[in-house]
């Protein structure tokens, strides 16, 4: 009599295994059903980013990245120049970047 309880609790142990792999299962579904396809609602955002990469600011930023390369370069601290100039070349390219990496599907 005394394998009963092993059994109750193994029992136990099943059931709630499987009602974690069915509540797993529906939260992935639930979250692909979440998921959209669309994403107008971001695209004003989106608009007046790219705006400021395009734009005067993005050049402010990049040509300040650059000179601040500049200036590392002369106080022969290469690690910080080469680190101002990567940010000066993603700031001249982040609106590519940015297109890039909304593009991808999964």
């Amino acid at each position: 009599m005394s394998f009963l309880p092993k059994i109750k609790a193994a029992l136990n142990i099943k059931t709630v295994k499987t009602l974690l792999l069915i509540s797993i299962a529906t939260l992935f579904g639930i979250n692909m059903a979440i998921l959209g396809s669309g994403g107008e609602a971001f695209l004003p955002i989106y608009s007046e980013i790219e705006g400021w990469l395009d734009g005067v600011p993005g050049k402010i930023v990049a040509i300040l990245a650059f000179g601040a390369a500049m200036v590392n370069v002369l106080k022969q601290n290469y690690l910080a120049a080469l680190g101002a100039f990567v940010g000066c070349m993603l700031m001249a390219n982040a609106v590519s970047i940015i297109n890039f990496f909304l593009g991808l599907g999964i």
